[in-house]
């Protein structure tokens, strides 16, 4: 996988913001397992933000600030003009609508921050979640680093360089049928949840062989990339959620579908997702249809 660019520079430099990802990933998860402020700054009926959030955000910011990028963080904002959609609109593996060939290498790059993702898990000492870092150029998530700190685990995945899962290299091995996959989902707090939504989306994930729903869009999407799962399918999911479990998956030979789905509610960042193995793309056939 080309990372779009023919200056060897660029590669250079992605690897290096990579590296610096994973530092600020992984200084960003030591705070939140050694413990960080888990006062409750925002609750509702289907979410709920700490201020555990907002520390690891400001960290993490505070690490990336001298690369100069913009930054999209689920706390502080960004943005959201860096990663362009229209509503409705599909995209696939290679950042371009339609899922057609082509490359983002004139757009900006930029970093996309979930500072704790699966933040309820975190209030209620449940131990899906993470701290997930991405590289974006345009709409091309080219890095991404997930570090799981309950666990001590990271997934991280670089485009032309492959994914790693704590620091060795992977070569998933994705079911090769329908009928052996396991799909990873949930329900992200902005999901339908009238009766013929989830009439469909039972449809959807009912036709694979095991279901797992963990509470962390990151952490479900990186099984994708290092092969412990097959395919991540969400709706109403947000760009912070999946950028980084996108760029590893990517990075892993495995393929993605996103459709911009927020315009209309004022959220140009909140996308329907469908990650899946090479092997397992064709069960994703008319996904969105």
């Amino acid at each position: 996988m080309e990372l779009g660019h023919s200056d060897d520079s660029f590669a250079k430099r992605a690897a290096a913001l990579h590296a610096l990802a994973l530092e600020a990933a992984a200084a960003a998860a030591e705070v939140l397992r050694a413990g960080a402020d888990r006062t409750v700054n925002f609750l509702s009926e289907r979410d709920v933000k700490l201020q555990a959030d907002r520390d690891s955000e400001e960290l993490i910011r505070a690490r990336l600030a001298p690369t100069g990028l913009p930054v999209i963080g689920e706390e502080f904002g960004g943005d959201a003009s860096l990663f362009p959609t229209s509503d409705g609109e599909i995209f696939g593996a290679d950042g371009t609508a339609g899922g057609n060939s082509g490359t983002t290498g004139d757009a900006p790059l930029y970093w996309v921050v979930d500072p704790l993702d699966g933040t309820f898990n975190y209030l209620r000492d449940q131990p899906a979640c993470c701290v997930s870092i991405a590289l974006m150029r345009g709409r091309e998530p080219l890095a991404g680093v997930i570090h799981d700190f309950n666990t001590g685990r990271v997934f991280a995945g670089l485009a032309g360089a492959g994914a790693t899962f704590n620091g060795r290299a992977v070569r998933p091995r994705w079911a090769a049928s329908r009928e052996q996959a396991v799909v990873m989902t949930g329900f992200p707090a902005a999901a339908d949840m009238s009766p013929a939504a989830v009439a469909d989306y039972a449809v959807r994930v009912t036709r694979f062989k095991k279901i797992r729903m963990i509470g962390s869009a990151a952490l479900a999407a990186a099984y994708v990339g290092v092969g412990q799962a097959d395919i991540y399918y969400e709706s109403r999911a947000n760009l912070w959620d999946v950028a980084a479990g996108l760029a590893i998956a990517r990075a892993a030979g495995g393929k993605y579908l996103l459709r911009a789905t927020g315009n209309a509610a004022g959220n140009p960042l909140q996308l329907d997702v469908a990650v899946a193995g090479d092997v397992a793309w064709d069960a994703l056939a008319g996904w969105f249809d």
